[in-house]
């Protein structure tokens, strides 16, 4: 019995509760001291840490509720329902609301018990506040002892005081961090403690798991001070406390377990009272019993766990520097489709498929910073004072142009004592003297000072608005004390202890909060209050020194800020916006978190502190997107000015960092990686201004104040940032100078009403000159702002937006100067920001900054990419539609022109720029036209949200468009393309059902994609923003041939024509007005005059790029055509400002000479050749502007001398006409197809009626009317050639080519569980029929079986019976049969090229060692250059076409029977007596005889030419020359190429280099098999000179093609073909190639391996073992070749046939025995497929309890062939098993086999099982015989349609009925076949092997023949959690960590733990081994 003294009242002593385990007393004291137990004497012992644990679990009865209760959140309430349960209901008596009401406790005992909890909390606060909080501080033996002293507890409350002991024991303790391994401190553990690494492991787990343990106990501290030295080496964290102090923080961990789990329990009926009091005394003040040595925060200085991996993150960035320079030099060299190393490629750095590649980008960029994070910080680039610079990066950067780096500061001391409080000047001084001193008085709580902080801070007052507080915050008249945020509770220092605690008890402490004070509402407010009082000290704690920050208590904001009730108290009463926003503000400018009095109006980013790379910020971050959605929040936000201005402060930060200036001449040497921190910053910033938007958002007839105030305080926040007023104190923006205006050159278009040229002013601005940047927050912010006002008029926006020099000097921030400009100026300059952007995108895709690096290159990735483009490049393009409105259309168009460098080019002044190539300024021009065009048609984000409610439903449907309108994508994919605010709708999976039509997959390796519906493409629009000039052209196409074939017009007729939603209000309803203006003529007019002028400007561009070119132009002018809404009949003035009429008649002063107008230039670029592809979009805009004002083209026209009387002037409506015609010819025209092809198959069933064999002829009789029909399936197939992926030449002959392959080992074939009914069950149940659909009964099988009913009840009571889905079964890892396979992507490249590409692959490893690649050169290991594929294995190509026929080699030329009776025999004769009479030589000359007609007939002739080579020569490495041979072969090669081979002077022709390359690439597949360890018979020593050079391993590629079928063919299963073929139909000719490769290079690489050195090699003899050991396993009964008994065997083992797979066997003898021995591969079909049934009938007979199990109801005729007579299976399947019991009894095998009553039984089942498996092998015969023999089974109509898939492959193949071949074997052995004997030999010897004569399996193995699935998955995700929760770690027994389980076996196993990980493989990768 344990004793344990508690604190209750004299007389209330009783034994309250039994653990079941032991019991525990608690006795009375009257007395108000605290007892600690009998804990004295020594602590030495371990043991003595955990004393009094799990008081909890024993102290007080547990009696859980019987009933549930479901929690209804209402807005900041929580509500009780009563709910029924299925297990408690029944049990429960009283109803739940009554049971609230529990009896009354005795005062007394309640006493006790607030009084048992109060001083257990008291005392936890009492050893806490005494423990380092600073756990670096430097160890002396005199600091410790000091810490020994101070950390005694005190007579003041205690009852005794500390016993003083003359030499205390010490412990060391090692503590936990993220950012050391386990194996990293298991092996300096025993290193410093001179242990065992047993003992290192045991500690550095325990470590792991609790967050801290004790490694050693000593009392001489200079001994524990060694060892802490050693292991504080790695820079972990050790402490050296007393070990009496070590117990007492071990108790208090074991205190808070025990108030974990008191807070679930009740006494008697009262279930809360324990948790209610637990709260009530967290909320009380903490009446200190200790010195409290510690109490205070920071009081000895923080550690900064950031700073020591500043270096280490540092030189990996360098790295990464260097390795991006080194990718880039390769990228210019190989890359010739890049656009930045080769400009004369027009589609641009971002022409590759962007929405493939974009995500891609951004992922990389993350993964890289990912690199350098060692524990989850991502806090990089941060350095202390103690560690200086590396003196590389500060020359690097210093010679890149970077001022060289300030000298650090001289280290701080740490201090080793107890310092004063350190007051912030604020609080010092009063703060602020407007609020009385009460406010700054945190009840002697700092925050605490980052450690070294660089950054320098400037004390300047803040702004008014950061120091105005709420009403709330001030007042403290008659509130309690737990609500009094000024006054530290009990609660509030065990918030603040957190970081004092190690990872258990601080998880611990967490799960108290939640289940206690989160739990109960008005608990939880006073928490989230408190918490929000604590909150600015906890950030600076968690963003600095928290060890392991992912178990702060500050993660609990989460809890508070969901709960509308509690943001609106910790926003009222503990100011905690403004606090949040200042805590963000603070640290990003200083890296020291602050209050709002600490925010400086001139801070600036601490880039060089590394404040912008801490991802620890984020946190806060999401805390402030919590806040803003709060509707409390958002009223606020609405009505108080100074949140909107705290939040543009924290907005104006980020703008214009990391800005760019073009590289010209030399490329940039110093690539910094700023820019990825800061585009994460930005991004979140970014986010936050959408959401703090959407707060404002306004429709019509609402108040504006809000919007218009905010909008207004953004503008002018905008405009002052825009015009360089705060320069000085952003000094590393973008923005160095003042903004300056310009006169831009006088335009001949645009005129006044005299006539003169008018002028604009413009921006002074060259955007590949000056410094620019991507990032521009305010503008964002500005945008968003402006996008939910949009209802508003244009003139209501304007005068919000415009400010004069008056009131832009109005700022609340510090003073700036102000330029005194116009209003529109200032409108000008800050407009001009989203323009330089843009023209700065046009120049980097034009190629004009890849000088500048792949950095930039990355950016503007990220900048487009699809998770950032909706939050920072469609902005811009909004504020460029803003500013055409609200601004001079012309003077922003002049701004357009300017910024993009084209005003020489708009004068018709075409000569290149300087600093221009010829492409580049064409693409530039192009660009601005696009950008036009955008601007014009990109609508969705403009129409008010009274005119179109669903605006996002829009745009969803237009990005689900443009998506899928290229190909068909699987959601995954189509997610990944989509920007995540659409995702999450809930909408979106309505629109993508409605817009989509989904295919299912087909096959494992397939996956459902979703297909875009015809009718949608009506939708596209090809000049969308985000699209590539690639992929604009491949959308228009997509829809121009869409649009052909519903329409009936040629393709090259068709013409996109934009249709553009109207906006019928608001601020964008006169967007278009730019397009009425004369400069935008003039626009139009010299970009179309260009086409007539390039030749003679630019004459090095082709004309096909002119003519892209002027598509652009076209298209921007048809959308100017249909904007144009003007009557020709109305003569106003307004009516004559219109494009249609300014392009009829407005002529230019300068222009082309004979082409003054618009109109006269499409009609001269009409009729020239050079621009046929644009003619019909010209005659369709020259057809718009005749509709558009018919009388003046005609005038204009008849005054040009044009073809106006030929355009067709009909409306688009009036042609509706014509299609209806034109669809009913059409449909008359499908019909007539339709019936045609109808008539056709009639004739063609008609036809192949008399090509059936009914089965009457004997199977080698062939009708000649048959045979003369079969010769129609003769067809040549040739094996695939064409372009080299790398050099893009055209394959041939006079070059080795070839293609790819990975081939490895894999666990695809699956083996029947047979003692498993569950599995049996499921091959019974295969299908009849698997190239029939089987999505009826998927998912098959056990697969399936994962649902079970049960009873449940409802809410209302009553018994209800569903279907629960939970975890399936999993098929067992061990019951699969391991071998190699083989894979391909089927890309063509030469082996030269292929050579150099995997040289470059070797030293782009070396140079890059920092990465991690994706292949293995270990291992051979290369990927596609072209798709990326992993392979191991180049096959050459290197064969003659391969001729197609049926029937092919099953035509014999004898009977199976008379086969074996006579030729195998004679055959097998022949082949011994040779052997016996000369074995070498006989042998050799037979092999190469063999070896040489295979080679002449098969192989290509320029290498069959060659094979005297390999005869006479041995081919090394290097085969630089041929060497002679060392003897000849007259008879095989002509005698005077042997003589001429012979000559010593002979060296190789340049012709014969073929033949090196071929026994160089086998040579290499050779090397493939060894490195890879692929399953072989065969081993050598890696010594030997003739491992190195002999082809080895032959039987590997035999091997992998066997397995490879297989693979295929278990992917078709389930997959129906089209009646009457065979599952070749569905088969992919992409596998199928590959297949036909794979077994043709099995052959030859045995055919070129055996003709090296005349046949004297490795590759002959492994060849001729091969072929005996087949013979002798396939006619190992044979009475004219081998004995009827076991010593015929040789010496050597030789596995029974039946141990082996019968498929792969004949897979294996296709390419070695068959011809060897020149057999008929028909006759080993039918042994094998004999096999097959030998062995499923003794596999199951043997092992029969899985057979026994299965239900006797099973069907045995349903689906598989089974004729229906009863008889049968007695006939058939009884003979057999006669049969084989008969030989097994004469083999003497004793064998656990049915009775003879239940042979019957077991006799149809075994029908089935027998059809089960045999369909599977024939499936892959058929494979077989496809690729390796060219057999091209016929098409058989409809005529078979009803028979089972075995009975047609049965037929095709020309092979006995099943039970005709069961029913072939007698038991009458007197009178036995050859047949009967051969069948014999096999059960004999496989019975032999087993009783010990031989080693092997003790049960037959046999290939599952079911449909492969996937393990049955829950329906509800939570079963699934609730599965992992129960299964424990397989290596420690403990709980999952990243639990992860495997779809195959059903395995649940840690994925990313290190308990799991053994080396470099974690849990995943050890399961797939």
């Amino acid at each position: 019995m344990i004793l344990i003294y508690g604190f209750f009242s004299q007389g209330d002593s009783r034994i309250l509760g039994s653990s079941g385990k032991h019991k525990v007393l608690l006795k009375g004291q009257n007395t108000q001291k605290r007892h600690e137990g009998s804990l004295a004497g020594t602590y030495s012992r371990v043991a003595k840490q955990h004393i009094a644990a799990r008081l909890a679990q024993s102290t007080i009865r547990a009696s859980f509720a019987a009933g549930a209760s479901m929690l209804r959140t209402t807005p900041g309430t929580w509500s009780m329902l009563p709910v029924n349960c299925a297990i408690h209901t029944a049990d429960s008596s009283k109803d739940y609301e009554n049971s609230s009401s529990a009896s009354r406790l005795p005062p007394e005992l309640m006493e006790s018990i607030r009084m048992t909890i109060g001083r257990a909390i008291d005392y936890l606060c009492d050893v806490i506040s005494c423990s380092p909080e600073q756990l670096r501080l430097l160890k002396t033996e005199d600091s410790i002892r000091l810490d020994e002293r101070l950390s005694r507890l005190t007579s003041k409350w205690y009852e005794n005081e500390d016993i003083v002991e003359d030499s205390p024991e010490y412990a060391l303790l090692l503590w936990n961090d993220e950012k050391h391994t386990v194996e990293e401190v298991q092996n300096q553990l025993a290193r410093a403690c001179k242990n065992t690494r047993a003992f290192g492991l045991q500690k550095a787990n325990e470590v792991n798991d609790i967050g801290r343990s004790v490694v050693k106990y000593h009392k001489d501290i200079k001994e524990l001070l060694k060892v802490a030295k050693i292991i504080e080496d790695i820079k972990v964290t050790v402490t050296i406390r007393s070990a009496r102090d070590t117990c007492r923080e071990q108790m208090c961990g074991t205190i808070i377990e025990w108030l974990v789990d008191i807070a679930g329990c009740s006494i008697g009926d009262d279930h809360d009272i324990l948790r209610q009091t637990i709260c009530e005394e967290m909320l009380k003040l903490w009446r200190t019993g200790s010195e409290a040595c510690n109490a205070a925060i920071g009081a000895d200085g923080i550690d900064d766990h950031q700073i020591e991996e500043a270096m280490q993150d540092r030189r990996l960035i360098m790295a990464r520097t260097i390795q991006t320079e080194v990718i880039a030099a390769e990228m210019e060299d190989e890359d010739s489709d890049d656009e930045l190393a080769d400009n004369d490629n027009e589609d641009g750095d971002e022409d590759r498929d962007s929405q493939t590649i974009e995500g891609d980008e951004e992922d990389e960029m993350l993964v890289d910073l990912d690199m350098g994070d060692g524990d989850g910080d991502g806090d990089l680039e941060m350095q202390t004072a103690e560690e200086p610079e590396d003196e590389t990066e500060v020359s690097e950067a210093t010679y890149a142009g970077y001022p060289p780096p300030p000298p650090p500061p001289p280290p701080q001391p740490q201090p080793q004592r107890r310092r004063e409080q350190i007051r912030t000047p604020s609080e010092s001084d009063s703060g602020d003297p407007l609020l009385p001193p009460s406010i700054f008085a945190k009840a002697n709580i700092d925050i605490p000072k980052t450690p070294a902080n660089r950054s320098r801070t400037i004390h300047q007052r803040p702004a008014k608005y950061w120091l105005e507080k709420p009403a709330g915050y001030t007042t403290r008249d008659a509130i309690p004390l737990y609500e009094d945020i000024w006054q530290r509770v009990r609660l509030d220092w065990m918030i603040l202890f957190d970081l004092r605690l190690w990872k258990k008890a601080r998880t611990d402490l967490r799960d108290l909060y939640i289940s206690t004070v989160v739990t109960i509402p008005q608990f939880k407010r006073v928490l989230g209050l408190r918490f929000a009082g604590l909150y600015t000290t906890l950030a600076q704690l968690y963003l600095i020194a928290d060890r392991e920050p992912d178990h702060s208590i500050i993660n609990l904001s989460l809890q508070m800020l969901t709960t509308p009730s509690i943001t609106e108290e910790v926003v009222e009463r503990g100011n905690f916006l403004t606090n949040l926003i200042a805590i963000l503000y603070t640290f990003l400018t200083t890296r020291q978190v602050g209050h709002p009095h600490d925010v400086s109006p001139v801070a600036t980013l601490a880039f060089d502190a590394g404040s912008v790379t801490n991802r620890r910020m984020y946190h806060f971050f999401m805390d402030l997107k919590y806040l803003f959605g709060s509707e409390y929040v958002q009223e606020k936000l609405r009505t108080e000015d100074r949140y909107m201005l705290q939040f543009l402060d924290l907005v104006k930060l980020p703008q214009g960092i990391c800005p760019n200036v073009r590289a010209i001449g030399e490329h940039v040497e110093y690539e910094t990686d700023a820019w990825i921190s800061a585009s994460l910053l930005t991004r979140e910033i970014n986010r936050l201004c959408r959401q703090f938007a959407e707060s404002f958002r306004w429709r019509r007839r609402e108040d504006d104040t809000s919007i218009s105030r905010v909008i207004r305080l953004a503008a002018r926040a905008t405009i002052v940032n825009s015009i360089g007023a705060e320069r000085k104190r952003f000094n590393q923006a973008e923005i160095k100078e003042p903004v300056r205006f310009k006169k831009l050159d006088p335009l001949d278009f645009d005129t006044d009403e005299w006539g003169h040229a008018l002028q604009y002013d413009v921006v002074d601005f060259i955007v590949d000159k000056a410094p620019i940047s991507f990032h521009h927050a305010l503008h964002y912010t500005l945008s968003w702002l402006i996008d939910c006002g949009k209802s508003m008029s244009r003139e209501q926006l304007y005068r919000l937006l415009v400010f004069n020099a008056k009131e832009l000097k109005e700022t609340p921030n510090a003073k700036v100067v102000i330029p005194d400009l116009e209003p529109e100026d200032f409108l000008m300059a800050m407009f001009d920001f989203p323009l330089r952007v843009c023209a700065w995108l046009a120049q980097m895709k034009a190629g004009m900054w890849v000088r500048n690096g792949l950095s930039l290159r990355h950016q503007m990735s990220t900048y487009r990419g699809v998770s950032q483009r909706d939050l920072a490049h469609h902005r811009d393009i909004f504020l460029l539609q803003t500013a055409l409105v609200t601004c001079s259309p012309k003077r922003v168009l002049a701004s357009m022109i300017d910024r993009f460098g084209m005003v020489d080019w708009m004068k018709g002044n075409y000569v290149l720029r300087p600093g221009y190539e010829d492409t580049q300024l064409v693409d530039v021009a192009e660009d601005l036209i696009h950008l036009l065009i955008v601007l014009v048609s990109d609508r969705t984000s403009l129409l008010p949200i009274e005119d179109e409610p669903h605006q996002q439903a829009l745009a969803i449907r237009r990005d689900i468009v443009h998506i899928l309108c290229f190909k068909p994508l699987s959601f995954s994919d189509l997610c990944g393309r989509l920007a995540d605010k659409f995702q999450d709708l809930e909408e979106f999976q309505d629109i993508l059902e409605e817009m989509t039509t989904f295919r299912a997959p087909e096959g494992l390796s397939d996956s459902g994609t979703f297909e875009l519906k015809q009718e949608f493409l009506e939708e596209i629009d090809p000049y969308i923003a985000h699209y590539s000039k690639n992929q604009r052209e491949e959308a228009e196409n997509t829809y121009r041939s869409w649009k052909a074939k519903k329409t009936g017009k040629p393709i090259a007729d068709v013409v996109f024509e934009p249709k553009l939603r109207p906006i019928l209000s608001g601020v964008f309803a006169d967007l278009a007005a730019f397009t009425k203006t004369t400069l935008f003529t003039q626009i139009i007019y010299y970009s179309l005059a260009y086409a007539l002028q390039a030749k003679t400007y630019t004459p090095n561009i082709p004309s096909t790029r002119v003519e892209t070119f002027i598509q652009v132009v076209l298209h921007l002018t048809l959308l100017a055509i249909l904007e144009d809404d003007t009557d020709e009949d109305d003569m106003t003035e307004e009516s004559l400002q219109s494009f249609v009429f300014y392009a009829l008649s407005k002529s230019a002063k300068v222009g082309i000479p004979g082409y003054p107008t618009i109109l006269a230039l499409l009609q001269r670029l009409s009729a020239m050749d050079e621009l046929k592809s644009c003619v019909p979009k010209i005659r369709l805009v020259l057809r718009r502007l005749q509709q558009k004002r018919p009388r003046m083209y005609r005038s204009m026209s008849t005054t040009l001398g044009g073809p106006f009387d030929r355009l067709d002037t009909k409306s688009p409506a009036s042609t509706a006409g014509d299609d209806v015609q034109q669809k009913k010819k059409q449909a008359l025209e499908r019909q007539a197809k339709v019936m045609a092809q109808f008539q056709q198959q009639q004739q063609n069933f008609l036809d192949n009626q008399g090509s059936i064999d009914w089965g009457e002829e004997d199977l080698t009789v062939l009708d000649p009317e048959v045979a003369g029909s079969l010769e129609e399936h003769r067809k040549l197939w040739t094996y695939p050639s064409g372009t080299c992926i790398l050099c893009q030449e055209e394959t041939s002959d006079t070059r080795l080519f070839g293609t790819f392959a990975l081939i490895m080992d894999s666990d695809i074939l699956r083996q029947t569980d047979i003692k498993d009914s569950s599995f049996v069950g499921e091959a019974v149940d295969t299908p009849g029929s698997l190239d029939r659909s089987a999505e009826e009964v998927r998912p098959f099988g056990v697969s399936g079986q994962n649902r079970k009913t049960v009873r449940k009840l409802t809410a209302n009571g009553q018994e209800v019976i569903t279907e629960r889905q939970g975890l399936g079964k999993g098929f067992p890892p061990c019951q699969v049969k391991r071998g190699p396979i083989s894979v391909g992507c089927g890309h063509i490249m030469h082996y030269t090229c292929f050579e150099l590409y995997y040289a470059a692959t070797q030293r782009r490893q070396a140079h890059q060692i920092a990465r991690n690649h994706p292949e293995r050169l270990a291992r051979k290991e290369f990927v596609c250059p072209l798709c990326k594929a992993l392979g191991n294995a180049f096959l050459p190509i290197i064969w003659r076409g391969k001729e197609e026929s049926y029937p092919g080699v099953l035509q014999t030329d004898s009977s199976m029977n008379e086969w074996l009776q006579s030729h195998i025999g004679l055959t097998v004769s022949r082949f011994q007596k040779s052997a016996v009479a000369d074995h070498e030589n006989s042998a050799n000359t037979r092999y190469q005889e063999l070896f040489v007609a295979y080679a002449s007939k098969i192989i290509i002739p320029p290498l069959a030419n060659k094979l005297d080579h390999l005869v006479q020569s041995s081919y090394t490495n290097s085969m630089a020359q041929l060497q002679p041979g060392p003897f000849q072969m007259p008879g095989i090669f002509p005698i005077e190429d042997a003589l001429a081979v012979t000559s010593p002077s002979h060296t190789a022709a340049p012709q014969s280099m073929a033949m090196v390359e071929l026994v160089g690439i086998y040579k290499r597949l050779c090397d493939t098999f060894r490195v890879n360890q692929l399953s072989t018979r065969y081993s050598y020593p890696t010594a030997t000179h003739l491992a190195l050079e002999d082809l080895t391993n032959t039987d590997t590629l035999a091997k992998t093609l066997g397995f490879s079928i297989t693979a295929t063919e278990i992917a078709q299963r389930g997959i129906e073909s089209a009646p009457g073929s065979t599952l070749l139909d569905k088969i992919p000719q992409q596998t199928l190639t590959h297949l036909r490769i794979l077994s043709e290079t099995a052959s030859s690489y045995i055919t070129i391996g055996g003709l090296r050195n005349g046949g004297a090699n490795k590759t002959v003899s492994e060849f001729s073992e091969t072929h005996i050991r087949q013979l002798h396993q396939l006619l190992i009964g044979h009475p004219q070749i081998f004995g009827s008994g076991p010593s015929f065997l040789e010496p050597d083992s030789l596995q029974p046939l039946l141990c082996q797979d019968p498929f792969n066997f004949l897979a294996e003898c296709s390419v070695c025995i068959i011809p060897a021995f020149n057999i008929d591969i028909h006759h080993v079909l039918q042994l094998c497929y004999m096999t097959e049934i030998v062995k499923v009938a003794l596999a199951f007979l043997y092992e029969s309890e899985g057979l026994l199990q299965l239900s006797s109801s099973v069907d045995c005729t349903e689906n598989h062939g089974c004729s229906g007579d009863s008889n049968l299976p007695s006939t058939g399947t009884g003979s057999l098993v006669s049969f084989l019991f008969q030989v097994l009894d004469s083999a003497e095998v004793p064998m656990t086999a049915p009775s003879k009553e239940n042979i019957s039984a077991v006799s149809h089942k075994l029908r089935r099982l027998i059809a089960s498996y045999a369909l599977p092998f024939l499936r892959k015969s058929v494979l077989l015989l496809h690729v390796s023999y060219g057999l091209n089974f016929p098409h058989t109509g409809f005529s078979s349609i009803n028979s089972t898939e075995l009975d047609r492959l049965t037929k095709a193949l020309r092979l006995p009925g099943l039970d005709e071949i069961c029913s072939s074997l007698r038991t009458d052995f007197a009178h036995s076949t050859v047949f009967q004997s051969v069948v014999a030999g096999w059960v004999r010897h496989w019975a032999w092997n087993r009783l010990g004569k031989r080693q092997a399996a003790r049960t037959l193995s046999l290939s599952h023949p079911a449909i492969f699935e996937l393990i049955g998955l829950p329906k509800a995700f939570d079963i699934l959690t609730d599965e992992t929760m129960r299964r424990k770690c397989p290596t420690t027994g403990k709980e999952l960590v990243d639990p992860t389980i495997c779809l195959f076996c059903g395995d649940i196993f840690c994925s990313q733990a290190f308990c799991c990980q053994k080396g470099k493989l974690g849990g995943c990768n050890q399961h797939l081994e």
